[in-house]
């Protein structure tokens, strides 16, 4: 196997560009992390919308639907808001939670996003 020279001022190149690129890449894996844990609190809204809807046509019982709701996401109670709503023969829960951003840049130019998510279902309760 044949060693091949390096000229010195190219021995250092390597080292620099990693230390270039290091910033932007472990930028965008933080961005990629952000951008799911928004994911899965969206998913998570859209599940208590769901239970909370489910509980509120089966038992008529707005405030179980809230509880209900709330231990089956473990979403932060403080930035969630559940609103019930009875018409004719239908329930609708609407969700709101505010996600928080946790990558200290992005949060400095979007502190939160606001997630929404409506769920309606037939009203067993009313009969």
């Amino acid at each position: 196997m044949d060693h091949v020279d390096v000229a010195p001022s190219q021995r250092g190149q390597a080292t620099i560009e990693l230390a270039a690129v290091l910033p932007l890449v472990f930028t965008l894996v933080l961005l990629v992390v952000q951008a799911g844990l928004v994911v899965r609190d969206q998913v998570l809204v859209l599940h208590a919308a769901r239970e909370a809807a489910r509980v509120a046509a089966i038992e008529g019982d707005a405030a179980r639907a809230s509880a209900v709701a709330l231990a089956a996401t473990g979403l932060d109670r403080q930035r969630l808001v559940l609103d019930l709503v009875w018409h004719d023969d239908q329930v609708t829960a609407s969700v709101r939670f505010r996600s928080v951003i946790v990558i200290p840049l992005v949060r400095q130019a979007v502190p939160e996003i606001v997630l929404v998510a409506a769920v309606t279902m037939y009203d067993e309760a009313a009969g």
